[in-house]
């Protein structure tokens, strides 16, 4: 499954976060995000996007105190720039309920290791009834999705930072083991 679009909505009658994920084959997966969620993935998301962006840049190449840092802003600044966040959303499915979406209990990130997966940045969302679903995105589409997120929970009136204060973070070139948000 390839990755065509992701849109992030705040729906106020919920007070949630909707968010749509379509496919190049047209396969639409919408999943709800409550704010409880998203105030715990913050952090962690903007150091694993961080690590992403490090990672695609410079592999596992030590860098001095500091450049890593300066380095994932840089590469953050030029995937917003290359985004495309003009192009209209894809429709939702006609007949598609509210209930019928399921809401995020869990998500794991993590920044694959390898030649293959540098770059790249590992959600798993897992869902009410126990199921997972997958992401592998490249680092700037990581930046995009934390965007459209802050953007929706910005519109929401959730009240979270652009970036988390720099004593709330640890280096980004630390460990690239998993981030669990319950």
């Amino acid at each position: 499954m390839q990755l065509h679009q992701i849109t992030v909505e705040y729906i106020a009658a919920e007070d949630r976060l909707l968010m749509h994920l379509s496919t190049t084959a047209g396969e639409r997966l919408s999943l709800w995000l409550t704010r409880r969620l998203l105030l715990a993935l913050h952090a962690p998301l903007h150091q694993a996007v961080s690590r992403a962006h490090v990672a695609a840049e410079w592999g596992t190449v030590p860098l001095p105190e500091g450049a890593a840092d300066l380095l994932a802003e840089s590469a953050r600044a030029q995937a917003l720039r290359d985004a495309d966040f003009d192009t209209p959303a894809q429709p939702a499915p006609p007949g598609v309920a509210a209930g019928a979406i399921p809401v995020v209990t869990e998500v794991t990130l993590s920044v694959p290791t390898g030649a293959e997966a540098a770059g790249h940045l590992s959600i798993r969302w897992r869902i009410g009834d126990g199921r997972d679903v997958d992401l592998n995105v490249p680092a700037a589409t990581a930046t995009a999705l934390q965007t459209l997120l802050l953007q929706a929970a910005e519109r929401g009136g959730w009240g979270l930072p652009a970036a988390p204060a720099p004593n709330e973070t640890a280096r980004t070139q630390g460990a690239s083991g998993p981030s669990f948000i319950n």
